[in-house]
């Protein structure tokens, strides 16, 4: 399990004027929103749609949401709000409309109560939502050289030798590239993740 989302953003997102914490809480959870509609067989643009609503809900409701350890955090209540946006996406839906034989029925009908699976690819899409964030940050504060041998040995996993002479470095330089976007990586996650 991840660490709930950091209170001090969720603090923040209820100042309207905060424009940059909604813009991250955005980058953190819309991709995941979106990425759970699409596997749950809603169509990009009913995906699209469902997570504008969720999103919408969360901006009307967070001034007014209290931490309650009896219901969970913040991350359970956006999991069941996503659910219920899902499954009212689905419902909505004509009957006559083509939905993908029975696998897909038995998705929609499986859906209807709170399924671990449905909780796993939440926490999966969480966990990669911020695994870009944190990357795109760190991206940014490294050279293209630096973040190319980090991504050829760590992400594509060619050998240091090969990285090296592609790259005209030394090994040496490529292991310390590596290690050092892998210790930036773990600190910016942490900061994202970090429970004030």
């Amino acid at each position: 399990m991840l660490p709930e989302t950091r209170e001090s953003l969720l603090i923040r997102l209820a100042d309207a004027g905060d424009a940059l914490a909604w813009d991250e809480f955005v980058a953190i959870y819309r991709p995941m929103i979106l990425r759970l509609g699409l596997r749950m067989g809603l169509q990009a643009s009913d995906s699209e749609d469902m997570t504008q609503r969720v999103l919408m809900t969360v901006a009307c409701a967070i001034a007014d949401w209290k931490k309650d350890p009896a219901r969970g955090g913040f991350r359970v209540w956006l999991r069941a709000v996503t659910r219920n946006a899902i499954i009212n996406t689905l419902n909505r839906a004509p009957k006559s409309m083509a939905v993908g034989g029975s696998h897909f029925l038995e998705l929609c009908q499986g859906i209807q109560s709170p399924t671990e699976q449905l909780d796993q690819w939440i926490e999966d899409e969480h966990e990669r939502s911020v695994l870009r964030l944190a990357s795109a940050r760190v991206q940014a504060k490294v050279s293209a050289l630096t973040w190319r041998a980090f991504e050829m040995t760590a992400m594509l996993d060619h050998p240091a030798q090969d990285v090296a002479d592609s790259l005209r470095l030394s090994v040496g330089k490529v292991y310390g590239a590596k290690g050092r976007v892998l210790r930036m990586l773990q600190n910016e996650t942490a900061s994202i993740l970090k429970t004030d």
